[in-house]
């Protein structure tokens, strides 16, 4: 579908709900407040035939921005959804039940930066070694200095020799 008609369906839909811009040839933009977050999906995926591809979070002070991406293939451009969820505790409905392969990018971005989506079958990290911290989550700026790493930053030799079988520099087999 064209990008004139896919914004122009989404503005008679949603009306003032949603902020449409459009940056580059290649990309446009659906600014929605996150009480039309689950509907904006749902249109664009059900009604408008779109793709949907992968999503993102993005740690802001006050909140995280989501980010989700839809793509039309053979038309060369993504349309891609916003929203904020606001912390302390940031919490968005889970696009999950309408769009199943949404579920491992909301686990992925509910394990980095806390965000709970309302309705998601199963919300459990996909990512966390057994090491971390439960109530660690590693791309939240008020984290970071919090919890101890289990990991020290500068050891990319040791973590190869580790991983290689080779046994600690100095230390015989």
């Amino acid at each position: 579908m064209e990008r004139e008609e896919v914004k122009k369906r989404i503005a008679e839909k949603f009306g003032d709900r949603v902020k449409i811009d459009q940056p580059s040839e290649k990309r446009v933009y659906i600014y929605a407040e996150k009480e039309s977050w689950l509907d904006l999906a749902t249109f664009l995926f059900n009604d408008l035939d779109a793709r949907f591809d992968t999503g993102v979070g993005i740690d802001d002070r006050g909140g995280v921005e989501v980010l989700m991406f839809f793509p039309y293939d053979k038309e060369h451009y993504f349309v891609t959804i916003k929203t904020y969820a606001e912390k302390p505790y940031p919490e968005l409905d889970s696009i999950s039940n309408v769009i199943p392969g949404a579920k491992w990018i909301e686990r992925e971005i509910f394990e980095m930066f806390e965000v709970r989506f309302k309705g998601h079958p199963d919300l459990r990290p996909v990512l966390r070694s057994d090491t971390r911290p439960e109530d660690f989550y590693p791309q939240k700026r008020e984290n970071k200095d919090d919890h101890e790493m289990s990991r020290i930053k500068n050891d990319g030799i040791d973590r190869y020799n580790e991983v290689t079988g080779k046994p600690p520099e100095g230390q015989n087999p």
